[in-house]
């Protein structure tokens, strides 16, 4: 009843890692069982992953998700499906490139969130500058939902850190 976990990490056999936890009872889980695996090949960096979450009250959900990415003369490329296994149905694919332009890390990603309510496309376009122990962000967010109107965002961050 205290949130507590243990959690396993393998050593690299052939360049494939795997990591299991799991979580004891608490308010609203019976327990959570998570299995996660990494491995490289010719480059492209895979992971997966899915759990197990008994629920008390409702209905047990089986989360997953897969990932895949890839460097190349100088873009950061990357491919990403992930899956709640609720009722609603929801999952969610990315793919986005970043790389390094005049100092800056500039990034576009695309986002296709499918519920059994909505269908959600996003697009982000993302600059953000370090300057030692400050970094600063200016983000472009389109919402294009199937069911409403789409909406446009500017967020400008900051951090500091020493």
């Amino acid at each position: 009843g205290d949130n507590s976990s243990i959690k396993y990490s393998s050593p690299s056999i052939s360049g494939l890692t795997f990591q299991v936890t799991q979580g004891f009872d608490d308010a609203t889980n019976n327990g959570t069982t998570s299995v996660a695996a990494q491995y490289s090949v010719m480059g492209v960096g895979l992971k997966a992953g899915v759990s197990s979450i008994d629920s008390v009250a409702g209905t047990d959900t089986d989360p997953s998700f897969m990932t895949a990415s890839y460097s190349i003369a100088g873009l950061n490329l990357g491919y990403a499906v992930y899956d709640n296994d609720v009722s609603t149905g929801d999952e969610e694919t990315q793919i986005g490139v970043n790389t390094d332009l005049g100092g800056m890390t500039v990034g576009l990603t695309f986002a296709d969130l499918d519920t059994s309510t909505v269908d959600t496309d996003y697009t982000l376009v993302t600059v953000k500058k370090s300057m030692g122990a400050a970094s600063f962000g200016l983000d472009y967010l389109e919402s294009d939902p199937s069911n409403a109107t789409s909406t446009d965002q500017i967020s400008f961050s900051y951090a500091v850190g020493f």
